[in-house]
């Protein structure tokens, strides 16, 4: 291959933060090609150096597959650990796929042991023991980590947890307890919080938590004080089997850094750290925003464009469908006031604002009430107080809605028939904003109660509901005030 033009590939220049993906990239690739052709492999080397492992992973997504190969086997075991811990899932198993295991279990015994599980569990089923067993011939004590993590269920703080921190005595002073900090240095997952442990009753080798001291705290501390009388005895902690949405949920409302993982029998079995909790967060805030399109969350993990076209269309097409077959019902109500709509045409134009006016309202309310419920804010006991807000807040949203109905729809025409006809558009606005309120607060309530996640079947089932029953309001109270229909 004839050299290229290495002039864009000059990385002497600063590869600041605002590096775009799309010229990183084409950067990339074309370094990438330097470096396999006869162009020399300073350009890549000198770009890879320079270029933050989670931007390199996110560069990976856009490259072929045998690029993205080439690109990893390029970079050295403790680069590459850092890269494969940042990247999706598909890529990940076609890498595992295509590596031999002995550099895989090379990269897993550098990575912190739940990132090393996860990157494990990516794998395809029959490749996971192999792997955790070259894992073992370089470090037994981490294979059986893995392997435990591996044990509880995916989603649950099980996986997320780490057992390397630093452990005190509740006798040690603060001078022995920063002896301690000192000589755990970075074999620990995080040196914010200290963890103030005692043998387990009855069960050797198991610890049971009884105090915890953030390392500001003992900074603070008399250097002869001792750890039981300046630790925090008032614990928050989680279980193994606990929701990682819910791990999320309390080190977002404490402000922690660090929560403690107690096993089924209440002695501490690890701890989960803040950065873990970011990844999920996004995490569960992507899978909602995709139920509430009715998007299967299959697609979570892949990128917009590394997600192949048969995989978009069977996440979404389960519930177009369910909907399409659901929307016949409108097309029904639309027959059955057939008569009345021939009789006044005009009513069939503002069948798209009142249609429109209801999912919107009905959608707004949803999403207000699922975050509610997400929070822990809304429970199931409050449905009566949430009901009473909703119908006070629709009364005025309608009233507000109505009238802008009203003088719109007066404009089309100022005759005596013409008010009648907008008089039908602003009560029908009123009716169906109340009832979007009461039925889009209803919804995910009753979902929560029935053990169905909320976010996956209300803005679906609030947008077919609102649709054919707005209609029929419509419709019959047309029939009730136009005199053309009496």
């Amino acid at each position: 291959m004839p050299p290229q033009n290495t002039d864009d590939l000059n990385i002497n220049d600063s590869l600041d933060n605002e590096l775009v993906d799309d010229e990183l990239v084409r950067r990339l690739k074309a370094a990438l090609s330097l470096s396999l052709g006869d162009g020399g492999t300073a350009a890549l080397t000198s770009l890879l150096e320079h270029t933050h492992p989670a931007d390199i992973a996110a560069a990976m997504e856009f490259l072929t597959r045998s690029e993205a190969l080439a690109l990893f086997n390029w970079l050295d075991n403790a680069r590459a650990a850092e890269v494969i811990d940042e990247l999706d899932p598909q890529l990940v198993r076609f890498l595992i796929d295509s590596i031999p295991p002995g550099r895989i279990a090379d990269l897993l015994d550098r990575l912190p042991m739940d990132d090393a599980a996860e990157v494990v569990a990516e794998a395809a089923p029959e490749r996971q023991e192999p792997l955790i067993k070259e894992l073992e011939a370089r470090a037994a004590e981490d294979a059986r980590e893995v392997r435990e993590l591996l044990s509880y269920k995916p989603r649950t703080a099980g996986r997320l947890m780490v057992d390397k921190f630093v452990r005190l005595k509740a006798t040690d002073t603060v001078e022995e307890a920063f002896a301690s900090v000192r000589s755990a240095g970075r074999q620990v997952e995080t040196l914010t919080d200290l963890y103030v442990v005692e043998p387990a009753d009855g069960r050797p080798g198991e610890e049971r938590l009884v105090g915890v001291i953030s390392l500001r705290g003992l900074v603070y501390a008399e250097a002869s004080a001792v750890i039981g009388a300046v630790m925090a005895k008032d614990l928050v902690t989680v279980t193994v089997d606990t929701d990682q949405e819910e791990v999320a949920r309390l080190i977002s409302r404490y402000d922690f850094l660090a929560l403690p993982v107690l096993d089924r029998d209440g002695n501490l079995a690890g701890i989960i750290t803040v950065d873990d909790v970011i990844d999920i967060l996004v995490e569960e805030n992507t899978e909602d925003a995709l139920k509430q399109g009715g998007v299967e969350p299959g697609v979570l993990n892949t990128p917009y464009f590394a997600t192949p076209i048969w995989q978009v269309v069977r996440s979404r097409v389960t519930w177009l469908v369910l909907l399409f077959a659901a929307e016949t019902a409108t097309g029904s109500v639309l027959r059955h006031f057939d008569d009345e709509l021939a009789k006044v045409t005009a009513l069939a134009f503002f069948i798209p604002l009142l249609i429109g006016t209801g999912g919107n309202t009905g959608a707004q309310t949803v999403s207000t009430i699922i975050r509610g419920i997400a929070l822990k804010e809304i429970r199931f006991r409050d449905t009566g107080r949430v009901l009473g807000r909703e119908l006070i807040s629709g009364l005025l949203l309608g009233l507000i809605l109505g009238a802008i109905a009203f003088g719109r729809a007066f404009m089309w025409d100022r005759t005596a028939n013409g008010v009648q006809l907008a008089s039908v558009v602003g009560i029908t606005v009123l009716i169906i904003v109340i009832w979007a309120n009461t039925i889009g607060s209803l919804i995910p309530l009753v979902a929560q109660k029935l053990k169905i996640d909320p976010a996956l079947v209300s803005a679906p089932l609030i947008t077919t509901l609102v649709d054919a029953t707005g209609l029929v309001f419509y419709l019959l109270i047309a029939k009730a005030i136009l005199t053309q229909l009496h």
